[in-house]
């Protein structure tokens, strides 16, 4: 069995915060007419490789004594984080928009029920029908574009449970909430695919991987471009999956299959510590930029409707803030073995 501590897999995911970063402080400080296409691209793949690296490590560190209670339970603590950081942070009532991480806390014990009972041709029919059906359901019941959070301060609890259990909260879950089980659960089915096939020797360096994902990207560009959706910028945010198509999903797909071989090939550059120091305590380094927005950055009115190039100084001075930390983490980690199980868990072990 392959070690659970892969090099590759603490890359990519530190490349996927590496990026999110840049889409998530662009929703608040950048200004909008500066928000170019090169730009939206730039940011667009990074929540796809996130979703689809954590359900390959539901896979991948697996082992046949881990326990549905074990996933559920990771499962439901990340989704106690997106709770916190919404109501903490965002100040806005829970489960109602479903951030990427009340998907990857859903996806994890899903995932592990997939993998246990179900082949690899089984659930690649599953995301087949995952992301076929998505475009009828989301003409069916009529996509929203446009996506607003609700606020805690001016709506009572009381309205608030009955906005929870309604059929448009329910649709924002299924459908079109910022990260919908439609089609988004497929993504992190596909990486339980690839964690399986790396159990069973699949190297990433292999040149089929590399087929795989140029194939992928090429049809995905194709459908993208021929399906021509509207791209919307939602509350500021301007990653190219509103909604997410077909094609968008074939080109993130294809793209992250190259991804895992060039990085896998190309492991030892210096370059890749930096990733490195984002990847290991991925969790802690998507809250700690999310609290650094909000708390410093966002009441500096100077830096609010920042011009792209202020922009991307302001982006690198949070990022080497966050390279800083990890290396801060690391030492804590080597010095203090036996952690409480939360901080282990916030900080990665």
């Amino acid at each position: 069995m392959h070690s659970s501590r892969n090099l590759t897999i603490d890359i990519l995911r530190g490349i996927a915060i590496f990026t999110m970063v840049a889409a998530n402080l662009s929703a608040s400080l950048l200004q909008p007419d500066d928000k170019v296409l090169i730009f939206r691209l730039y940011g667009t793949f990074a929540a796809p490789l996130f979703v689809m690296l954590a359900g390959m490590m539901v896979v991948i560190t697996g082992t046949k004594h881990a326990t549905f209670q074990h996933y559920l339970k990771r499962g439901l603590s990340i989704i106690v984080c997106g709770c916190l950081l919404d109501v903490l942070v965002w100040q806005i009532y829970p489960f109602l928009g479903y951030d990427i991480l009340y998907l990857t806390g859903l996806s994890i014990p899903v995932v592990h029920l997939l993998s246990k009972y179900c082949t690899i041709t089984t659930r690649t029919l599953i995301v087949i029908l995952l992301i076929a059906s998505t475009p009828a359901l989301q003409t069916l019941f009529d996509y929203r574009e446009e996506l607003s959070s609700v606020e805690i301060a001016p709506l009572p609890f009381s309205d608030y449970l009955v906005l929870l259990l309604s059929e448009p909260t329910a649709q924002r879950f299924l459908l079109d909430g910022w990260f919908p089980l439609m089609p988004w659960l497929s993504v992190a089915i596909t990486g339980s695919i690839l964690g399986s096939l790396y159990r069973q020797g699949y190297s990433f360096a292999s040149k089929r991987l590399l087929a795989t994902g140029i194939a992928l990207f090429c049809i995905g560009v194709a459908l993208w471009l021929a399906q021509n959706p509207h791209l919307v910028i939602r509350e500021g945010y301007s990653e190219l999956f509103y909604p997410p198509t077909t094609g968008y999903l074939f080109t993130a797909t294809g793209l992250i299959f190259i991804g895992f071989f060039c990085v896998e090939t190309t492991q030892q550059l210096t370059l890749h510590s930096v990733f490195l120091k984002l990847g290991h305590a991925s969790l802690f380094m998507y809250l700690f930029h999310q609290i650094v927005l909000v708390f410093i950055l966002m009441p500096i009115e100077i830096l609010n409707n920042q011009p792209l190039p202020t922009f991307l100084l302001t982006y690198l001075a949070v990022i080497a803030v966050m390279v800083a930390a990890g290396h801060l983490l690391a030492s804590i980690k080597q010095k203090y073995k036996n952690l409480p199980f939360i901080v282990r868990f916030i900080i990665g072990s």
